[in-house]
């Protein structure tokens, strides 16, 4: 994979408006298969935070919580622009990789399906050859803690 942008986001409204403009972008891809985002970072590096802005891009309404103890959140939705090719009724996938390794790759058959795998390093062997990687971490780790802003790398 070649790293194709680096990003610096200083809260966690910036880090959820980042992920909710590449949702809208994912919407618009033509696929013959699912598509899958791979998240990567460690605790508290603001996985779940993208994750509820991606949602929210999907037009999904719903409170976006971790999977962590229920590993897997499905949520059906429509695109919110018509003029996306997934403007059909689409299924959003919210995985937690980190504790148990669930194998989903019969989600990525068809392309209706969006997958959004938390901790996707965990998941190595069932990810697919072509996958959009996000890694998130705190751009200043020796900074005191709480700090909000966080780097993100998109890989494709």
């Amino acid at each position: 994979m070649k790293q194709i942008l680096k990003a610096i986001t200083k809260s966690a409204r910036e880090t959820e408006k980042f992920a909710e403009a590449f949702a809208r972008e994912v919407l618009r891809l033509k696929t013959k298969k699912a598509i899958l985002i791979g998240l990567e970072g460690e605790l508290g590096a603001g996985k779940t935070t993208f994750a509820k802005g991606f949602a929210r891009g999907l037009g999904i309404k719903e409170e976006m919580k971790s999977p962590t103890f229920i590993l897997m959140r499905v949520f059906r939705f429509r695109s919110p622009t018509s003029r996306t090719p997934r403007s059909r009724t689409s299924v959003f996938f919210h995985i937690d990789a980190y504790r148990d390794q669930i194998d989903f790759r019969e989600f990525l058959r068809s392309n209706k399906n969006i997958l959004l795998v938390e901790w996707s390093n965990k998941a190595k062997k069932f990810l697919p050859e072509n996958y959009f990687r996000f890694v998130l971490r705190d751009p200043t780790p020796t900074l005191r803690r709480g700090r909000t802003s966080r780097e993100i790398i998109f890989y494709a």
